[in-house]
């Protein structure tokens, strides 16, 4: 499901799902993107954070920008990693041979992430990464730079699986946790049940 509407679908989205619920939403939100402090692209399930009222939905810019909001993914890559947990942090652009994909580059903006190998299989690792910043595609152009791109990612190198349909990839918005007028809030829900599949552990 799309977060919001784009140019290229007039699918439903968390947006609409959002203006069914409070349709005061309309009134104050930013056009098409009503009610949504964040995204997630289209092949990522889980968590969003989304408002219902507008001091929340400014608060709830100012956590992210502020970078205090704890976000968690967990995803299927390929291979095994070099090391069993770290950081990494590179430049990020917008790719001069795709539009729709980021890269490494150095006129990017810095993206940086915490990582840790979960479970290794014959041919695939589960990860837990804390996304330290939020940039477009983080995840998964990092790990197509390591060499490790996220199962079914075909657009960031992985191989196609045949199981699974192009919305599909093995990325998961996991847990997100932050504070609000002194109030601790904490989601989690687990990842599609497609994921485990690919582990033989």
């Amino acid at each position: 499901m799309l977060t919001h509407p784009d140019n290229s679908s007039k699918s439903f989205t968390v947006r609409d799902r959002l203006l069914e619920i409070q349709p005061s939403v309309k009134q104050w939100g930013i056009s098409d993107r009503e009610g949504i402090v964040h995204r997630l692209d289209k092949q990522t399930s889980g968590l969003i954070v989304c408002a219902l009222n507008k001091d929340i939905f400014k608060l709830l810019q100012t956590l992210f920008k502020e970078r205090t909001i704890y976000k968690e993914y967990v995803c299927i890559v390929e291979g095994k990693l070099r090391t069993q947990s770290g950081n990494i942090e590179v430049p990020l652009s917008r790719s001069r041979q795709n539009r729709i994909k980021r890269e490494v580059s150095s006129e990017g903006r810095i993206s940086s992430s915490n990582f840790e190998v979960l479970l290794e299989g014959d041919t695939y690792s589960k990860l837990k990464i804390e996304l330290l910043t939020g940039r477009n595609h983080q995840i998964r152009s990092q790990m197509e730079f390591l060499g490790n791109p996220i199962v079914n990612d075909v657009l960031y190198g992985a191989k196609k699986v045949l199981e699974l349909n192009e919305n599909q990839i093995c990325l998961h918005s996991k847990k997100i946790r932050f504070q609000i007028k002194d109030e601790n809030y904490e989601f989690e829900v687990n990842e599609p049940s497609f994921f485990n599949a690919f582990l033989n552990v």
